[in-house]
């Protein structure tokens, strides 16, 4: 963070008044998640070939059942990898360093949730329909580093375009079935 302080400079960030309007901030933390879905998805599907699983993303694959910190606990070189993806939008638009440390706080919360383990009611995955959420990256952690598919960051849209989450969603749909099924059985009881 030290040092990326004076590229972000370099590349156009403010931190002087006036502040940016609410609307160009949305606008840009939009972007932000959009972009930064699109080069983590292709990132972390890479780092799901076997040699580059087996000598560095499967440090952060050590826990089959992640929680909250785990999803910072990576091997350095995947740090920077995927970090790329989460500070390319800030990069190439100069924003504002309140925007740029929103965008950053809103990163962290997400996927600490995607790793916590937990489905929480007011997880966002209730409100946004492709939103992945914890059971979505629960379910990526679970299975072999060649087959795991959900390789999306935060919205589902990249693994549901190239098929990635067939196996997810077809798991989801069974279980979806048994729990109709029990209820089912208990109105006739």
């Amino acid at each position: 963070m030290i040092f990326s302080y004076p590229v972000f400079r370099y590349m156009g960030m403010r931190s002087s008044l006036p502040l940016p309007s609410w609307n160009v901030i949305l606008t840009q933390i939009i972007f932000y998640f959009i972009l930064e879905d699109f080069i983590f998805y292709w990132g972390h599907r890479i780092l799901h070939t076997k040699w580059l699983y087996k000598h560095v993303h499967s440090v952060h694959h050590e826990y089959a059942t992640p929680f909250g910190l785990t999803s910072e606990y990576a091997h350095p070189a995947e740090i920077l990898f995927l970090g790329f993806a989460t500070i390319f939008g800030p990069a190439i638009t100069g924003p504002h360093l309140i925007t740029l440390w929103l965008w950053m706080v809103l990163r962290v919360l997400e996927t600490v949730e995607a790793h916590s383990g937990y489905h929480f009611p007011w997880s966002p995955s209730n409100f946004f329909p492709l939103y992945g959420g914890s059971d979505f990256h629960d379910y990526h952690h679970r299975l072999l580093y060649t087959k795991s598919g959900n390789y999306s960051s935060t919205f589902t849209y990249m693994d549901l375009i190239f098929g990635t989450d067939v196996g997810y969603r077809k798991l989801k749909a069974l279980k979806n079935t048994r729990v109709e099924d029990s209820s089912d059985q208990k109105k006739l009881l």
